[in-house]
Order: C-alpha cells, then structure tokens, then sequence
C-alpha cells in the first residue's frame, strides 16, 4: 500500500513538557503497528509549525518558570481554571488558527488525536470550508490533577490514565462513556517487563543544578556503597555532568554509571531497584508501565502534583521532602522493607500497553 493509499491521522503535541511529545510519539508508533500500516499517523506540533521562534521563546518560558519560579506557574496553572480557550487570542499573537486551517485543508483526516488540550478548542472556530475531522480523541497527559482546559472543547473519547483521574474527568463534566482508562501512551518496549535479578537506583537527574547537587550528595553519603547507581542526565548532560563527577570523584567504592542522552531507558529501568525522578507524566507512567517502584524528588506544582498522588494512592512511590535527606530515604526503603511493599503494588498496578489500548479504540471508531 502506498503512502498516498494511506488515511492520515494526525496526533497533535507541543513540546510543553516531554510527556505531550512522548506520548504523541508512542501513539502513533501503536497506530502504524495495530493497523498493519493501513493508517499514516502524522505527528505535528502547530505550535512550533505555527511560529517557531514565538513557540522556542514560550517553551523556554515554561522551563524557567517551572524550575526557578514554581509559585509562579502554580499561580497561573490555578487563575487559568475558569479561562477561556478559544482561538481569538492565539490567532492574534501566533497564527496558530490559521495554521491549523491550512494543515486540516492539505492532510484532510478523517481522526486526530490531541495530547496537547489547547488544540480542540479551536475546531468549532474553523473556517466553513476547511474539512472538519470526523473523530476527535484526547489523551490526557496528566493525572488526578488534569487542568479544565482538558475537558472544556466536544471530544468524542478521552483516553486517562488511570481510575482516579477518570473519576476527576468525569466531574468536569466528561460523559462517562466518552472516557476509557488505558495508561498512559508509554513506549511498547516496556511490554517486556523487568529484569528478574533486579538491583540499584536509577537516577533521572533533569531538575536544576544545585537540586542535583545536594540530592546526588545525599545519595553518596547516606546510601550504602554495595548498591550500585545508574544516573541520567538526558539533555542536561553539558549542565550537569562537571557537578556529578566532581562529586562522584569525592566518594570512591560505589558501583556508578553516568549516561547523558541515553535511547535503552525501558531496558536500564527494567534492571532496577527503585527510580528516583522528577514527577513528570511520562516518567512517572513509565514506572508503572515497567513495574518499578519510584521515589520523586521533586514536583512542578499544578500538573504534575497529581502523578505524585498517583504514586502514593497506589502505593507504588513515595515522595522525598528534602533533596539532602534523600540517600536516608532511599537506605530506608533498601533495609526497612519498603521497598519490596512499593514493588509488590506495582505488580497489581502496572499498565504498559497505553499506546496499543489507545491505537485499538481509535481504529475501531474510524
């Protein structure tokens, strides 16, 4: 079959946080696969197609905030509840309407697929003649603390995480037949579960430098020296990696591995102990997706608060309160049985085909 021969679906992200961009990716990996490659998922960011560099400004905005000034953006992540997400503002300002427009007249597609919530409040405001797709699906990318901004615009299913954030997208006023909990979009590599001789911390390191710095001190004072630690510094390596082997040259004997960008994450998580992150919704959910109990270090307030709760709802994680008294905690959860209590939950928890339940449902309903 051609590619010409293929329906489009597009899955519209936007590179505000990984987890948009992570699941729009996995999802349209799930729908070329359970298709048979019948469909030809398209992944776009109108944001960034829109105005690139307004967009690369606006991103960078949303890091600084959420990593230097989290009251801040928790301000706004709380005054923008009743707010009004039509397309006047941002058709003005960046030119994301008629973009939009553009796009839906030249690809055409009968289904799109929305991680990102903005984008389906601008459907009801299209031109009269641009194509309006048939089906509209949103995958929610936060949990239990989900934004109204979700909810607000006609959808015709929402796919959550999990039943607690079911429960909070019905009171928004989502019809109860309308939503489906699948997991979160993760990819299907971490279908394969976990290595059965398990064992070490992995270390997402992502937040500021000096956050890194007093956890990582923490970790190599207070955590025994035979349990081995894998960090990740992803993106952040240039940032970062002077303040980690400075540290790591001050404290010898201890098992460690130190990665940047790094592309086996399902397969390094899936020979670990414990995770010690960011709670971010994709890494989070890849937790649960792996079955591998996580400890979070730290939370932007407003969004992902609630893969926090999650967590500790499900009593698949627990929080770390103080950077420097992380290394006790996780010594704690090693020698007082807490550990292997989290991973037992996570066994009854653990959700790793997201993606393919989502690709499924939106197939049927093409």
């Amino acid at each position: 079959m051609s590619a010409s021969d293929r329906e489009t679906i597009l899955v519209m992200s936007a590179g505000f946080g990984e987890g948009h961009n992570s699941a729009a990716r996995n999802i349209a990996a799930a729908l070329t696969a359970e298709s048979g490659g019948r469909v030809q998922p398209v992944v776009i960011d109108p944001f960034t197609a829109a105005a690139p560099n307004l967009s690369a400004f606006m991103k960078w905005g949303y890091q600084f905030m959420t990593n230097r000034m989290p009251g801040l953006w928790q301000w706004l992540y709380e005054s923008t509840r009743q707010g009004n997400f039509g397309n006047h503002v941002w058709d003005r300002f960046v030119g994301l309407m008629h973009w939009l427009e553009e796009k839906l007249a030249e690809t055409r597609p009968g289904t799109v697929v929305m991680t990102y919530p903005l984008y389906a409040s601008f459907l009801a405001g299209l031109n009269a003649a641009v194509p309006r797709p048939r089906r509209v699906y949103i995958a929610v990318t936060d949990s239990i603390t989900i934004h109204p901004i979700w909810t607000q615009a006609p959808a015709d299913r929402w796919f959550v995480t999990d039943d607690y954030s079911r429960d909070v997208v019905l009171s928004l006023g989502v019809a109860e037949e309308k939503c489906t909990v699948t997991g979160f979009a993760t990819p299907a590599s971490f279908a394969a579960g976990t290595s059965p001789e398990r064992s070490g911390v992995l270390y997402l390191a992502t937040t500021a430098t000096r956050h890194v710095k007093s956890t990582l001190a923490g970790i190599l004072r207070d955590l025994p020296p035979s349990i081995p630690l894998t960090i990740i510094t992803g993106r952040h390596e240039e940032r970062l990696r002077p303040v980690i082997q400075k540290l790591l040259r001050q404290h010898s004997g201890r098992q460690t591995t130190v990665h940047g960008w790094c592309t086996t994450i399902p397969e390094i998580m899936g020979r670990s102990s414990v995770v010690l992150t960011k709670a971010g919704g994709a890494t989070v959910h890849e937790c649960i997706a792996a079955g591998v109990p996580a400890v979070i270090n730290y939370v932007i307030p407003g969004q992902e608060e609630g893969n926090a709760q999650l967590l500790e709802h499900t009593g698949c994680g627990c929080r770390s309160e103080d950077s420097a008294l992380t290394g006790a905690l996780l010594r704690e959860l090693f020698t007082g049985g807490g550990l292997a209590a989290m991973t037992a939950a996570m066994q009854t928890h653990r959700q790793p085909h997201g993606a393919r339940l989502m690709a499924q449902d939106i197939l049927a309903g093409r």
